[in-house]
């Protein structure tokens, strides 16, 4: 294809196919990838200034550090000294209306792992409700009501085991019981098919009253 200068020294490209008008394309130094900056394009610091209410406070609340106390919504961590007003503190027990003073915890039999919990005085054990230590874990040969009587005597810090109304027996250590008995940590209670290991808490070395305010 011909080429020819033009008068101010650029070169062009001129068509010669028969009947087309010759064209002129300007030849120019490529693009560069880079991109390219205004020259008069502000500085970060001056595009904060120009709009204070705009980019520059979205900037500043971006990066605050966030006060909780001023958010909505929040979630109220609550603690035992501090409720709100509007809401009724949960019912209150009293665990030392009836404190423990020795456990009983199932080693054979139904209901295996469990631990009842003795109290201050006379301990009726029993499958049903009105039994103070409820022992109901599927063995039918426990007695509804009173079947046996686990005692503690806090003047002489003392345990006594007893029988009570039930048609089974109950046997300590193996030997059956006929008349109150005095046990130790460590004895083994049989009820029906239920065996029982006794612990006490209370006894000659400590007891509630040793720690009374």
């Amino acid at each position: 294809m011909p080429i020819r200068r033009r008068g101010d020294g650029e070169i062009v490209e001129e068509a010669t196919a028969p009947g087309r008008k010759a064209e002129a394309t300007s030849r120019s130094p490529p693009a560069s990838d880079a991109p390219t900056e205004p020259a008069s394009a502000p500085r970060r610091d001056s595009l904060f200034a120009d709009a204070p209410n705009t980019a520059k406070e979205r900037w500043d609340s971006a990066t605050k550090p966030i006060n909780r106390d001023d958010r909505e919504g929040k979630t109220r961590i609550l603690s035992p000294h501090r409720r709100p007003a509007n809401e009724a503190p949960a019912a209150a027990t009293d665990a030392m209306a009836d404190p423990p003073v020795g456990w009983l915890v199932v080693v054979r039999g139904p209901g295996k792992g469990n631990v009842l919990t003795l109290g201050n005085g006379m301990n009726a054990i029993g499958r049903g409700t009105s039994s103070r230590v409820r022992l109901d874990f599927g063995d039918a040969n426990v007695s509804r009501a009173n079947h046996a009587r686990v005692a503690y005597e806090p003047g002489q810090r003392q345990w006594l085991l007893s029988h009570g109304d039930g048609s089974n027996l109950t046997y300590l250590n193996g030997e059956v019981v006929m008349a109150a008995v005095e046990i130790t940590s460590g004895a083994e209670i049989q009820i029906g098919d239920t065996t029982l290991r006794f612990q006490a808490f209370c006894s000659q070395e400590f007891d509630w009253p040793d720690v009374d305010d």
